[in-house]
């Protein structure tokens, strides 16, 4: 879901792009670089840099956070399988094809022939399973990615099979992302791995021009498999959190295009740029954590969770914090899914009169709540905190420190949660919400509806046969109101010289979603 709007710079047409759900900024290397020589590859002499908010925590496959850090770990790690930018699809990547059996217990895995590290060590089978093995057992953020994996074993050089005690609906997304990621398996234990691993991806890292946490430089690597598909032979990476330094740079001609916030885009040169926008890669949420009301009654209260998404005026919050890039939503999958469905979005139009006389009726009228007040939340808190006192509700936020936001989220102390949530794949997503454990479901709530659809979901291994039970849980949590969505968020980006960036909202950014005039 993303529109463009074409505008022109020297007379020239600029192509239109579209934009992540996170601040980036791409430059080239002086006016000239992302004009290709005529004859030869024409990535030899471009250069690219984009800009991101932080820079990534580790480059070592078992600690990796997905995002916008994979921008980096992307560009030294291949993943085993890779996502469509366009349509959003698994498609291959280190493995060319992939097969379950009936069941859904064992996974087979063809290796493409032909890929190497960036030492000449062959990826084979042996490497991805000393890569997954290790990220089976290592406690870090992709650990849990691997649950249900009771072994993993090579066949021969090109076959991996990967064994479940049951089936996992979402490990093929996964391993598209950092769980998939495939690490040199006589380096994987030293120190380097965290900062300067020897890589299966189409860059080596530029030790000598990289400052951690400030700016990393790629250099592509000539023999990478799919080095064909990478438009560029240099690839830095800068680390700008501040989006008003972003757009100084993007004026001052120092990048080539970058995310602008809505408010900055007056700030702009139409005439210089191509603004695109995405309009859905997040969705921001009040998480009801306390779906059983054991700390919270009221909140185990169906109707005062429904009183709650009619309190929320969507369009206001929309238009007036968010700049009106984005729309009103009452469900957290990505619309540009399967799972999502328009007609669910007629369900709690603002009405905070039924809210009032909901919380009346389960007689929580007055009832005060707790919430962290985050770096994620700030912006909203007035919003939030007027909407549940005009259905007689209390809200009182509780200031928790940037590094504390998820172990907030986590610890059970809280009844509610106001987070920005970034989109997965469509059964990752309705995992992450609905399952006991998941991340919007920390305090484990179960419910016998949900239990009976994801036994359903949990024994179909092709996915376009559980699409009709994906659907059901949506409108099913949609109706119980097990969560209070409030909008999709988008970004605009601004671009110069020809530059531009496709992909779907959610998506793993990577280098492939750039595209050159």
């Amino acid at each position: 879901m993303y529109s463009t709007r074409r505008t022109k710079r020297r007379g020239a047409s600029a192509l239109a792009a579209t934009a992540t759900a996170l601040a980036l900024a791409l430059a080239g290397c002086g006016a000239d670089s992302d004009t290709a020589p005529p004859d030869g590859d024409p990535s030899a002499d471009r250069s690219l840099t984009i800009a991101v908010q932080s820079g990534p925590n580790s480059l070592d496959p078992a600690q990796l956070i997905d995002g916008q850090q994979t921008f980096v770990w992307s560009g030294v790690l291949d993943t085993l399988l890779a996502r469509d930018p366009e349509t959003g699809e698994l498609i291959p990547n280190a493995a060319e094809r992939w097969e379950y059996n009936e069941d859904g217990t064992l996974l087979t895995l063809t290796l493409r022939d032909g890929m190497t590290f960036s030492d000449g060590t062959p990826v084979d089978a042996d490497a991805v399973v000393a890569s997954m093995e290790r990220t089976r057992e290592t406690p870090g953020p992709v650990q849990s990615k691997y649950s249900q994996v009771t072994d993993v074993t090579a066949v021969d050089p090109s076959t991996v099979e990967v064994h479940f005690d049951s089936f996992d609906p979402t490990f093929l997304s996964n391993i598209a992302l950092g769980a998939g990621a495939i690490g040199h398996p006589d380096t994987l234990d030293d120190e380097r791995t965290a900062t300067d691993p020897v890589g299966s991806g189409p860059f080596e890292l530029d030790v000598a021009n990289t400052v951690p946490d400030n700016t990393y430089v790629l250099k592509k690597r000539e023999d990478y498999w799919n080095a064909d598909a990478i438009p560029v032979s240099t690839f830095t990476v800068r680390v700008m959190p501040d989006p008003t330094a972003q757009l100084n740079a993007l004026q001052a001609g120092e990048i080539d295009a970058g995310t602008v916030q809505q408010r900055m885009l007056g700030q702009l040169d139409e005439s210089a740029f191509t603004l695109s926008q995405i309009e859905a890669n997040v969705v921001f949420v009040l998480e009801i954590l306390d779906r059983a009301g054991e700390t919270w009654p009221a909140l185990g209260d169906v109707r005062v969770r429904q009183a709650l998404n009619y309190a929320i005026d969507r369009e206001a919050f929309v238009e007036g914090l968010l700049g009106g890039l984005g729309s009103p939503t009452v469900q957290i999958f990505n619309p540009q899914g399967e799972v999502y469905d328009p007609a669910l979005e007629e369900l709690y139009e603002y009405d905070p009169e039924r809210g009032r006389e909901l919380v009346e009726e389960a007689g929580y009228v007055g009832e005060s709540f707790e919430i962290p007040s985050t770096f994620l939340s700030t912006a909203f808190e007035p919003t939030i905190s007027q909407a549940f006192s005009d259905v007689g509700l209390n809200l009182e936020w509780v200031s928790v420190p940037p590094q504390q936001v998820q172990s907030a989220h986590m610890s059970g102390d809280y009844g509610l949660s106001f987070q920005v949530a970034g989109f997965n794949s469509d059964p990752s997503d309705a995992f992450s919400h609905f399952v006991p454990g998941g991340f919007s479901n920390p305090q484990n709530h179960s419910d016998p509806t949900l239990d009976e659809l994801f036994g359903v979901i949990n024994t179909t291994v092709d996915y376009e046969d559980a699409i009709p039970t994906y659907r059901e849980v949506n409108a099913y949590a949609v109706e119980q109101a097990f969560e209070v969505p409030i909008a999709f968020g988008g970004t605009t980006w601004a671009a110069r010289d020809g530059i531009t960036y496709s992909t779907v909202g959610g998506l793993p950014p990577t280098i492939r979603a750039f595209g050159f005039e």
